[in-house]
């Protein structure tokens, strides 16, 4: 399946070398991307996406396809081949 990915994160673009790219993968969800990008791109893209208990940090976020957050507890969302996922971190203020 080939899924397009645009990173918003302080490291995750460095430890891939871009920002943007089409990724092709075997997986089928949001946590098995996830998984790839750690598989693929090692150590910095772990500590980019997951926390100190090894779950994905709760300060990223997910888009799918420009109109749907993915939350921490549907990482099982479903993938199409064509997707758009966006990884972002949370922003607050005021």
């Amino acid at each position: 399946m080939k899924i397009g990915l645009k990173m918003y994160l302080p490291v995750l673009p460095e430890a891939i070398g871009r920002k943007e790219l089409e990724l092709e993968f075997d997986g089928q969800t949001v946590n098995d991307l996830i998984d790839h990008l750690v598989a693929e791109y090692g150590r910095k893209a772990k500590r980019a996406l997951y926390d100190e208990r090894g779950r994905l940090d709760p300060m990223v976020q997910i888009l799918l396809n420009g109109e749907e957050w993915v939350t921490h507890d549907r990482l099982d969302r479903t993938l199409q081949d064509g997707d758009q996922v966006v990884l972002m971190l949370m922003l607050a203020g005021g």
